[in-house]
């Protein structure tokens, strides 16, 4: 056994690593890619958003906001559109199809999740969210 396999974080990048290739495969059919799959998930819930605000609930970056957001553009499924009450501000709008491709990887996301906590055991899955809340909170 490695000295690795002694470190969390290690351990956690591991499954990540597993979790997106996982995902990213899943996600292939509907032509995007998991942080493009945030962006679509949060403007579903909450349309004309803009990009920061994106940003800040789905923590990508905004040096690769505009590139996922561009592709999302491209591909029909958000546009941008000038605030009328802010002129400096772009707000991003899910288009139908946009909406129609987030709605079918919603259920793909439900379908992996439920996957997810299957492998956890049904003791373990209470314990492991608070955990990783409380990781994810205890860190800047």
């Amino acid at each position: 056994m490695s000295e690795l396999n002694n470190f969390l974080c290690f351990s956690m990048r591991a499954a990540m690593k597993k979790i997106d290739r996982n995902l990213s495969t899943r996600l292939e059919a509907y032509g995007v890619s998991i942080p493009q799959s945030f962006i679509l998930s949060v403007l579903r819930e909450e349309d004309g958003m803009t990009l920061k605000e994106i940003g800040n609930r789905t923590f990508i970056d905004s040096s690769s906001m505009t590139v996922l957001v561009d592709k999302l553009e491209k591909d029909g499924m958000v546009e941008r559109q000038l605030d009328p009450q802010d002129r400096r501000a772009i707000r991003v709008f899910i288009t139908p199809f946009g909406r129609k491709v987030a709605d079918q990887i919603t259920e793909v996301a439900y379908q992996f999740n439920a996957e997810l906590y299957d492998l956890l055991g049904e003791g373990n899955q209470k314990e492991f969210v608070h955990g990783i809340n409380n990781i994810v909170n205890g860190l800047d």
